[in-house]
């Protein structure tokens, strides 16, 4: 169910993983093929939907653990896209310890949690129900370190029990901080100081990072958790250089 990720994380080993925003099947079959640690199926910012999701998650193949962002910290979202088959749960924009219990609670069956039963295909359609509730306790829940009040409460967020990971949203947090850059120095010393937690504390970490640069950076800070860019941006990447390419020998 949770593929390699969460054996990953808790080995101290880098995951390495793609955001996925177009809504089509053959996106996430293709990524999972690749070779990626996990995939981050996105429905806070790309148009994908639950129904969609469904058949997105049906197309990854191999280990690659599928990960859904919701729209918002709301248990509704959490419920659904687990129910469909995301091994876990991404929540963004989470500043408090309130919402970080709220988060791993929507994600935990009672008495632990509030979420409602009805796993549908997460339990193979009914095929592996009392398997799933035993597996369903170690559904991962990361939480979305954005703004500036998120670092400012980030050891009360970080020692929320049932936490499984956090993800820092470097352009969020950076235009939250005043800045356009998490290249600025305010912003990379604020993401020094949420890394220095995390290891105090024995909650793995990650970000977001389209380049070198801040691949570089991120493992320097000991983040786990890599997001090495997004399908689009593979898409153009690979577009524009093979464009480069070609008009380079006419």
């Amino acid at each position: 169910m949770f593929g390699k990720l969460r054996d990953l994380l808790e080995r101290g080993r880098v995951a390495l993983g793609s955001w996925v925003t177009i809504a089509n099947p053959d996106v996430a079959e293709m990524l999972s093929l690749a070779g990626f640690d996990w995939l981050l199926f996105d429905l806070e910012h790309g148009p994908i939907d639950i129904p969609l999701l469904e058949f997105m998650l049906s197309a990854v193949k191999g280990d690659a653990t599928p990960l859904a962002r919701v729209p918002d910290n709301q248990p509704v979202y959490v419920k659904r896209v687990l129910d469909v088959g995301a091994a876990g749960v991404m929540v963004p924009l989470v500043d408090s310890r309130e919402k970080a219990e709220l988060a791993v609670r929507s994600a935990r069956y009672p008495p632990k949690g509030i979420r409602g039963v009805g796993p549908r295909r997460a339990a193979k359609f009914g095929l592996m129900r009392r398997e799933y509730y035993e597996l369903a306790e170690k559904v991962i829940v990361v939480v979305q370190i954005e703004t500036r009040e998120a670092v400012k409460n980030i050891r009360e967020i970080l020692s929320t029990e049932g936490l499984t990971a956090y993800f820092i949203g470097p352009n969020d947090l950076s235009f939250s901080m005043g800045y356009r850059s998490w290249k600025n120095e305010e912003v990379r010393e604020a993401i020094r100081g949420i890394s220095k937690v995390g290891r105090e504390l024995g909650v793995p970490g990650g970000m977001y990072c389209a380049e070198r640069e801040a691949l570089e950076f991120a493992l320097e800070n000991e983040l786990q958790l890599i997001a090495l860019g997004s399908d689009y941006r593979f898409l153009m990447r690979g577009a524009l250089s093979a464009l480069e390419e070609a008009r380079s020998l006419i």
